[in-house]
């Protein structure tokens, strides 16, 4: 699954290629409880727990696109 597909699935609206750079924190829709989700569906996708450091450095679509990118 691409990293605009997965974020979009989660606060329920299509994103475009402009809100990959946009910071989670500022897309309409996005609380702390989509963040959880995001995580579990991303160490569900990639077969394992996520580690801090990797947690602490997801901000925005385009750091999910690279996590995916490196599984």
């Amino acid at each position: 699954m691409k990293a605009l597909e997965l974020v979009g699935e989660i606060i329920k609206r299509p994103l475009s290629t402009a809100d990959a750079g946009v910071a989670f924190r500022n897309l309409d829709g996005w609380d702390s409880l989509k963040g959880v989700v995001l995580v579990l569906k991303l160490e569900r996708a990639l077969g394992r727990q996520l580690a801090e450091s990797e947690l602490e450095s997801l901000v925005s679509v385009s750091d999910v696109d690279r996590l995916l990118a490196g599984a």
